[in-house]
């Protein structure tokens, strides 16, 4: 019995080794080349679709199986703030360039013009201004109202007051024709500053002017209403940026994908005007659409209201329609009054915002013989001042007037303390 055990037992084991060497022949010789079939499963497809849809795990060189993981979210960049300041029209009338002449001995010396608003300009980390006219050079005499030309040194005495943004797209850019627009583009271009609204060429025109100061990025765009019936010469390249609304959609979408924040320049609307036109409304409403941050009006030479204006996706534009006249020698008291617009430009927690903005009164000065330039802030400006101004003789005023020129039109949220009281 014992045999017939054993016999079975060394059968078994010999059927065992021939059915192994046989495995082993066919993976070495043809495996590679035989088709693998699989059975269907479950789902009637070869592996089932989260199989199919999961990435293989990663392996080292060893073999050892590594877990997947996302990539890490880029670092959220630093909190950081910038302090922005503009003005409105600085106005170079012949009795402003006559009255730097005589203080200067034989020079133009506006720089003292500015002394009791100097500080604040050259405080903020960005400035801006519109220089209303050209400034065209001697060549093309020096001239004001209606066509202007003022000395290239009020350019210079901008750009040491520390303005770092200047503006030429205004109703009177084209005082002196093409060339003397070409010419005070190339005077500007000198200077460390970055100049919007006068432009070579389209090319020109659409490299949508960024500055970055603090890591923010600012771009800046610019528009006028128009150039006084005054035209540009068939075959011009140079290019006058008139209020379009193609133009301006297709300027924010390229300020947008340069910038952080945009502003725009507007010179537009009706001249001793304290609300906006239908025209300022009309266009507000397309760069607020088109999610622009800030829109700085001028051209009215009187201040106009400040607003935040809601888009229906909650993108917030602060819009002020007029910022009034910096510096000039027109006749009515209600044209004396303007600003310096300030806010921050602030990036909290990767978003970009717009906040404390505020309107600081000015008042212009001059004498009854339409001379001694003076910019005042407006908290500086006293009734005996008043009494000697050179506009009294168009209309009597005081102080408390001049005050309300700015309490009747800007809303509290947007002045200073010591005038709302």
């Amino acid at each position: 019995m014992k045999d017939i055990i054993y016999r079975l037992i060394a059968a078994s084991l010999a059927s065992l080794c021939i059915f192994t060497s046989i495995s082993c022949d066919e993976q070495v010789g043809d495996f590679a080349s035989r088709e693998i079939i699989t059975a269907p499963n479950l789902y009637g497809e070869t592996y089932p679709p989260e199989e199919r849809q999961t990435a293989p795990p990663e392996t080292t060189p060893t073999g050892e199986t590594v877990a997947v993981t996302e990539p890490p979210a880029p670092p959220v960049p630093k909190d950081t703030k910038v302090s922005f300041l503009a003005c409105g029209d600085n106005l170079v009338h012949s009795n402003v360039y006559e009255d730097a002449y005589a203080r200067g001995n034989g020079k133009y010396e506006f720089i003292h013009m500015y002394d009791d608003v100097a500080d604040m300009i050259a405080a903020a980390d960005l400035a801006y201004v519109n220089q209303e006219g050209p400034m065209a050079g001697a060549s093309y005499g020096y001239s004001g109202y209606p066509l202007f030309n003022a000395p290239q040194e009020m350019g210079d005495t901008l750009v040491e007051l520390g303005f770092d943004v200047i503006n030429v797209a205004n109703n009177h850019m084209l005082d002196q024709r093409e060339a003397g627009l070409l010419s005070t583009i190339e005077f500007f271009k000198s200077r460390p500053i970055t100049l919007i609204g006068g432009y070579l060429n389209k090319e020109d025109y659409d490299d949508v002017r960024v500055v970055t100061v603090n890591d923010i990025k600012i771009a800046f765009l610019s528009y006028t209403y128009g150039t006084n019936g005054l035209y540009l010469p068939a075959g011009s390249e140079t290019v006058i940026p008139l209020l379009d609304e193609t133009d301006m959609k297709r300027q924010t979408e390229i300020a947008k994908e340069r910038a952080d924040i945009v502003i725009a320049s507007l010179h537009w609307g009706n001249e001793d005007w304290f609300e906006p036109s239908e025209s300022q409304l009309y266009y507000e409403k397309v760069l607020v659409d088109c999610g622009v941050d800030v829109i700085l009006g001028m051209h009215s030479h009187t201040l106009q209201p400040i607003k935040w204006d809601e888009r229906e996706d909650g993108h917030k534009t602060l819009c002020i329609y007029s910022i009034g006249n910096f510096i000039s020698t027109m006749l009515y008291a209600r044209n004396m009054v303007g600003g310096m617009l300030t806010f921050d430009i602030v990036r909290r927690n990767g978003e970009y915002l717009i906040e404390k903005p505020l309107l600081y009164p000015t008042v212009c000065y001059y004498n009854t013989s339409r001379r001694g330039l003076q910019v005042y802030r407006m908290e500086n400006f006293t009734d005996a001042m008043a009494s000697t101004h050179g506009s009294q003789r168009y209309g009597a005023f005081d102080v408390s007037r001049l005050r309300r020129y700015v309490t009747d039109t800007i809303s509290g949220e947007f002045l200073p303390d010591w005038i709302k009281g």
